[in-house]
Formats: C-alpha cells, structure tokens, sequence
C-alpha cells in the first residue's frame, strides 16, 4: 500500500471563496434532501411507526374492534419486534373467541423465552382445554324435542282448538293460535337449553373464563423512549433530571458510521474531533482537548475511561457498533451519581443483551487500506442466554507525519501510516434466576495499535494497547450488585523526533477492580408524596506502573455513597434531590457533588424542568504522580517535570471545578415530531495545565534539588509539572433540537447548538483566552426506509470557526501559543439494499464520510491545529443475519 499523501498547505481561502463554496454545498444538501424526501414506498422509522401501529392496534381492541386491532399489532410487530405486542395479539384472539389463533400467538410469545414463560405455558394449556370442549359440544348430536320421549312418542298436551292432533307434531305447526307441542322447529337446544337469553347468557359466561385465564392487556408503551442513565433506573426523558440523547440501533445501522465517536457527533452541544485516522477526542459544550478527559464514558454501566490519563481510547473497546443496542448521552455534569470525570457529561454504550438480537456478520473494505469485520452469535436456552462477539477494524492515518528518506529524523518502530488496527473478542452471558433476578457475567479483550496526541510537547505517541475486561452483575427488583475487574497494558513510544533526541519508549500498565452495590426503592408516604429513592456505595482499586511516574505512586483505594430521592407530587410536579460524597486519595479528602431538579408536566407528554449541580474532575495518574526529566533543545540540559514540586513540597494540585444551572422543555406530545429547547450556565474553575517552567535557583541548588542527573548524563536546570489556571470561565449556551416523521417511511431531525464563554481574570492572573469550541454548531439529518428494502441516510454536521490556546515546548520552556481554524462542514451518506436469501436475510451498502472534502476547491477540514487534514472515505459492506 503506498502512504497517504503529505498534509496539504494550510493557508486559509479567502472570505468569498469560503463563502462561495459553502453556498455551493448547501445547495448540493439541498438537492439531496429534496431527492430523499420525494423518495416513495417509504416506511416509516421503525420506532415511532411502531408505536403509532401498537396505540392504535390497543384502543380498537379495548373498543371490541379485535380483528382491526390485532391487524394493527401485527404491523406494529413487523415493524419493531416486542414479545409484549405478541402477547397482547394472542390475548386479543382469545377475547375474540378465536382460541386456535390465540393458541398459536402464545406459543410464538413463548418461543421468545419470556420471564413468565411458565405462566404462558399454562394458559396455552388451559386454552387448548377450552377449545377441546367447545370442538365436543359442536360434535354432540341434538337431543329429541321436548325433553323425555318414548319410542318418538310424545305425550300429547298440544291441541289443535282444544282438540288432540295425535301421538307426533310437527315442531311449528299452530292452529288458531295455539303452538303445538313444547319444542319450535329451528331453535331445538341440545341438553335440555332454552332460546332466548340462554346461548348469550352462556357466551358471556365462556368469554369471563377466557379473560380470566388470560389475563390483562400489556398496556405499556413499549415502544416510549426510556433512558437508564441520568438516575441509574429506566425512565421516560420526560422524567429524567438532565438532558438527555439517545442514538437508537436503527441510526446506527442507518448512518453506515463504525466510528462510536463519529455516531455522537449528531447530538447537540458534542465536540467530537479527530486527529489521525487513530485518535479521536470528545468533549461536551466545550473544552475539547487532545486526551480529552472531561467526559464519563460508560459501557454498560462500567468505566471506560483510563485511570493513567484520564481520557478515552475509543478505538481499543471490544465491541463495535454492531453490538450496541442503543448510545445514551447525558448533556450536563452527573459527579452526583457518578463521581470523579462525569464533569461535562456522561455517554454510556449498551450493547445488545444476551439471547436478544440475531446472529451474523458484517464485513467491509474502503479506500485508503480501510477494513472493518464483526461476527456475532446470541441465543437463549431457557434462563440461559449468550451473546458472543469477533472482530476486526482497521483506520489509516488522514495523512503521514513523516515521509521516507528524512536523515535528521528519528522514526519508531510502528507503521507511520496506521491510525489503528483494532482485533477484538467479547462473550457475555446470563442467567435468570426466580423471582424475577438475574446473573450476568462476561469478559472482552482488544489488541489495538494506535497513534495518540499527547499533552505539551508530546504530540504524536504510536501505541501498542491490550484492553480487557471482566464483570459480574448481580440484580433484583431492588438491589444490585456489580463487580468488575479491568486491565490497560501498552507498548508506548513516540512516533518521531530528531536525532539525538529519545522516543520516550515505556510500557505503562493499569490494573482496577471496582465493586457496587445499590439499592432502589418506591413507597408513598403521608400527603400521597410518591418516593422513588435509590442509593449506594462503590469502591475502586487502582494499581499503575509507568516509568514516567514516581517511584512512590501509591495503590490508589477510592470510596463513595450516592442517594438520589425522587419526590413526586401528584401528576405534575417532580423533585429530584441527588448527591455523592468521593474519597480521593491523592487529594486526601472527599468531594461532594450534589444536585437537585424540579421538573414540572403540563401534560403527560411535555416537560419544564430546572437544574442545579456542581461536579469535578479528579488528578489522573500522570498528573498526580508525573516524574520525568525532558530533554531540551540545549545539549546535555533537562527539565525535571513533576506532579511534586522539589522546592514545594506542600503543593498539590485541586481538582476540576464545575457549577452548572440548567432549564429545559421537552415536547413529546405529537405523533409527528418532538422537540426541545434547552439553556444552560457553566462556571468553569481550576483547570489542570501544564505549569511554566521554574528556573532552578542558587537557593535550590544549596538545598541539593536539581544538578547533574546520572541516571540521563543530563543537567537539571529548570522545573516543570502541572498547575492550576488561574482564570475562570463563564460558559452561556442553549440546544434547540426537534426529530420530525412528516410521512410514513421519512424520519427528520435537526439541532443546533450555541456555546458563548468569557473569562475572569483576577489581579495577576495573564492568561491568553481560548475559544477552542465553535460558537455555532448545527447537526441535520433525513432517515429512509423503503418496502424494497432500500434505506438509507445523509447527514450534515457543520460548526463554525474556532481559535485554540496550545501549550507547545520553546526554548524558553512551556509556552502559550494561539492557532485559528476555519470552521468546516461534513456531508456524510449510506445507501443500502436488504433482501431475503431463503429464509435469512442479507444487506449490501455503501457509506462515504466527509464526502465533500476536497471538492469545490476547498482544503480537507482540519480539527486540531496539530492534526491531521479530515479527508474523504469510503466503505462498501455486505451483511448476512440468520
């Protein structure tokens, strides 16, 4: 494979070409808008048409309307399978007296393997008995009319005018009025039953025995959002204490995207930022960074985070889109539930659960040596359930650093045109236990070699990274216990640097154990308050080993208690109080984190809510314990940067600081489309930078800090490590943000963020501003869905220009540097055909990133100043789901 090509020159256009060029790309957008729109044989996005089909399907049948509501169920249940909507068509057939379709329903719903499989079985069992009955009395011959008769004599009590006809009559003969005999032609009842109200009488009392054995209606809507992670319970976003996002499996599969970081670039108020084809950087309502850090990245619940550098590697999970079952993403600090790093948000990653989901595999090949695989198998043995996972992904670098042939540069050993290659395995398995609780174990592993940016002078790292993991999850109607045991090892080295300089070469490694146990409740108390109360505790073990650390890097223990009341006043008024209380070691004390919420409902279906919190970031690793002297430019000298200060021994760095007040309004009332407009206030303090370097002093020197360093052959002739700025921020921002399904088969949404911030600067405080996030930032996009099984999407993400404050290394040490980028704009596409293959089914499409860059005339969009130029790709990708 021949390298990518070299950076191109990053002179900006000029104003009216800009201008030109992004009217031109409008106008592109535009066009393919209109073509989607107009676009026929559409269906609509599986979950709202779903749900459109179950609500109507539930009121014909709770109206007696059973034939027209099961019809309804039933393309509901095409749409967006759900055990519950099969259960409710079995039961509506029931109702209807069609006891064979029922029958057949409830073994479908069976087949699914239910918790209340047991009960199922035994309607159907029941079922069968009444149909067996019903099937005997249509079989049964009529008895003889009128009761008791002898040799088909009937003892005469009919007359014809008083006169006797004869020992037999006619059942409907009358003359001059009088009926004869006691039994009429056509309304002869077998055993003995009269006419009239006896048949009805006996209709009402079968169908009060069916509806007894079946049951009630699952009247719940399954198919209403609900989010887990904003109060660690399942609740409509109606209800939930922040604002929150979800990235539904069907956008996943729609955008064609296999990046999770490119997947949250649609939520409002996301940075997300790549740097080379390896590393990618998120953030939330600003502050973005190489090794970003202020993001809480779950999976599952767990961490995902890594302790050494507080910071995410994406690119080294060992699950891929094709295994996650939905992204949920709180916007807004959540230290009260979940400590240290959840300081501007929160994205938590749920996978598909074991036995859920079908088996298969998907693979794709691209431009530029891109590579992408997974294969998966789930299934479901009675309690038992399993869901296993492969595969393998492979990203180059946007553009290479360093070209062949370079005699005064130093190269490592990683391959100079990989971004990452990431080879993966995960098994998770569960079983159900009675009375409704449930075990669930697993364990993943990923070898990933990647390229990283570093902090200050170190910009572009190759790492060699194994990421695995092992948890066990205990949980109930209201208790659960969690434990999880993770690993980080790494081969690290810097990817270039000049000759006579080192690489920096180390093999950090991370071993954590974290263990939870929580407790959730509801009870009404006095005045008809409802209480939905939840709290625990957690423990986290943390061991590091890093040549770039201390020697004395302690074994870190943290500890917490959360509780989170959730008081509920009648219909319309929510009061959610939240706080935490975390023992960090480094800082030898406990942070608090509280929160409160008041949420109040108009209707059911729209929701005001106002929001108070504070959160922190804690010291990672190599802020708490950094020790490692740095080659300067000058022959034989060296900077000895350090977390503790020789000549201070009583610093200590403080943890990151956040105050945010929140108010929002959501609107779900509408079948059509829903919307929310949100407002936010952010006071950002103490954020951890590198600090100047402290020339060594006289005084030092008489105190032995500093001098000849034998284990370098270097002089220590200054001091380095981090410090706390001493600005403040003040961050205004707002999202407004709707998703509209105008037609059937069209699915619309559109955001757009807006993130204003000034800075304090107290007396002795010269600090240049940074105004790393964009001012604007607008996310639009169109879904499609067609009967031939052509769907699709097109996505536009643009933000506008930002100018960004980078410590860089100087010869005068650890310098301020201010760099502008222009603002850019992604276009993103996928089109895809699904067909049947005999009874499975498979896919081809074709999904194409960034795919206006470098057209037009305009320069690939760049992320970071530092970063590589974001070109084009392209995948195609076949898959195959048994």
């Amino acid at each position: 494979m021949s390298p990518p090509s070299p950076a191109p020159s990053a002179a900006p256009s000029s104003p009216a070409a800009v201008r030109r060029s992004r009217g031109r790309t409008l106008v592109a957008f535009a066009l393919a808008l209109v073509a989607t729109v107009t676009s026929s044989s559409a269906l609509a996005d599986a979950r709202t048409e779903a749900r459109r089909h179950f609500k109507a399907g539930m009121e014909l049948i709770s109206k007696g309307k059973y034939d027209d509501g099961v019809k309804e169920l039933e393309k509901a249940q095409e749409l967006l399978p759900h055990p519950n909507v099969v259960f409710n068509i079995a039961r509506a057939h029931a109702e209807a007296g069609h006891l064979e379709q029922a029958i057949a329903a409830y073994r479908t719903y069976i087949d699914s393997d239910p918790p209340d499989r047991e009960q199922a079985t035994q309607v159907v069992k029941q079922l069968e008995e009444k149909l067996a009955l019903q099937r005997a009395e249509q079989t049964k011959p009529p008895e003889p009319a009128g009761g008791a008769q002898t040799g088909g004599t009937q003892t005469s009590d009919t007359q014809t005018g008083g006169a006797q006809t004869g020992d037999t009559q006619t059942g409907d003969t009358q003359t001059g009025g009088a009926q004869t005999g006691d039994t009429q032609t056509g309304a002869a009842q077998t055993g003995g039953t009269k006419t009239g109200g006896g048949p009805t009488a006996d209709k009402k009392r079968d169908q009060a025995e069916v509806n007894k054995i079946v049951g009630a209606a699952r009247e719940e809507d399954v198919y209403r959002e609900t989010v887990i992670t904003a109060s660690r319970g399942a609740q409509s976003p109606l209800d939930s204490p922040n604002s929150t996002t979800i990235i539904t499996r069907q956008d996943i599969r729609l955008s064609g995207i296999t990046r999770i970081p490119e997947l949250l670039r649609r939520v409002p108020g996301m940075d997300v930022m790549q740097i080379t084809g390896g590393d990618s950087n998120v953030s939330m309502r600003g502050f973005n960074s190489r090794l970003a850090n202020k993001l809480l990245v779950l999976i599952n619940g767990r961490p995902a985070y890594n302790d050494i550098l507080g910071a995410t590697f994406w690119e080294t999970l060992s699950i891929d889109v094709d295994q996650i079952e939905r992204i949920e993403i709180v916007r807004g600090p959540g230290s009260a539930l979940y400590g240290a790093n959840a300081f501007a948000g929160i994205v938590n990653i749920i996978t598909i659960a074991p036995g859920e989901g079908r088996t298969g595999f998907r693979m794709g090949v691209g431009d530029g040596g891109q590579g992408y695989g997974a294969a998966w198998a789930s299934g479901r043995d009675g309690d038992f359930a399993y869901r296993a996972s492969v595969g393998y992904t492979r990203y180059t670098r946007w553009t290479r650093e360093v070209q062949e042939g370079r005699k005064d540069i130093l190269v490592g050993n990683s391959d100079q045109n990989l971004g990452a290659e990431n080879l993966r395995v995960d098994i998770r398995l569960s079983q159900r236990l009675k009375h409704n609780r449930e075990i669930q174990v697993g364990g993943g592993f990923a070898r990933t070699p990647t390229n990283v940016y570093g902090i200050g002078p170190f910009n572009d790292f190759s790492a060699k990274i194994d990421n695995s993991d092992v948890t066990f999850l205990f949980k109930s109607d209201h208790f659960s216990a969690r434990a999880y045991y993770a690993r980080f090892a790494a081969e690290l080295e810097a990817t270039h640097d000049y000759l006579g300089h080192t690489l920096y070469p180390a093999n950090p490694t991370q071993n954590s154990l974290d263990a939870e146990l929580q407790f959730y409740t509801d009870f009404k108390a006095p005045r008809a308050i409802e209480h939905s109360i939840r709290a625990g505790a957690a423990y986290r073990l943390k061991v590091v080993d890093w040549s770039y650390l201390a020697k004395d890097a302690p074994i870190e223990n943290h500890g917490s208690l959360f509780l989170q009341d959730a008081l509920r006043f009648g219909r319309a008024v929510q009061l959610v109080v939240s706080g935490r209380a975390d023992y960090v070691p480094y800082l030898q004390d406990v942070v608090l984190s509280p929160r409160g919420s008041l949420i109040i409902k108009p209707t059911d279906l729209q929701s005001i809510r106002l929001s108070g919190s504070s959160a922190f970031r804690n010291p990672s690793f190599l802020e708490s314990y950094l020790d490692l002297p740095i080659q300067l430019q000058i022959p034989g000298a060296e900077v000895t940067s350090a977390s503790k200060r020789q000549e201070d021994p009583d610093f200590r760095l403080k943890p990151e600081r956040i105050i945010t007040a929140e108010a929002s309004y959501l609107n779900q009332m509408s079948e059509l489309f829903e919307f929310e407009l949100t407002a936010y206030y952010n006071r950002i303090s103490d954020l951890i930078v590198l600090a100047p370097i402290r020339p060594r002093t006289l005084a030092n020197r008489a105190d032995g800090i500093g001098g000849f360093n034998p284990a370098t052959g270097r002089y220590a002739v200054a001091f380095g490590g981090w410090e706390n700025r001493c600005d403040t921020y003040n961050v205004f921002g707002g999202e407004v943000g709707t998703r509209v399904y105008p037609v059937e088969g069209l699915d619309v949404f559109a955001n757009y963020a807006l993130n204003l911030s000034s800075q304090e600067l107290p007396k002795g405080c010269n600090l240049p501003e940074d105004n790393r996030t964009s001012r604007h930032k607008i996310n639009a996009g169109v879904q499609l869905r067609t009967k031939p099984g052509i769907d699709g999407e097109i996505t536009l993400n643009y933000q506008t220009a930002q100018t960004w404050t980078e410590q860089v290394a100087t010869l005068q040490g650890i310098e301020y540097q201010q760099f502008g980028l222009p603002g850019y704009l992604l276009l993103n596409g996928r089109l895809g055909w699904r067909f049947p293959i005999l009874s499975t089914t498979g896919e081809v499409s074709i999904a194409v990133f960034n795919a206006l860059a470098g057209l037009m005339g305009e320069e690939p969009p760049q992320m970071h100043p530092f970063g590589n130029r974001v070109g084009r790709r392209v995948m195609g990708f076949f898959q195959h789901t048994l």
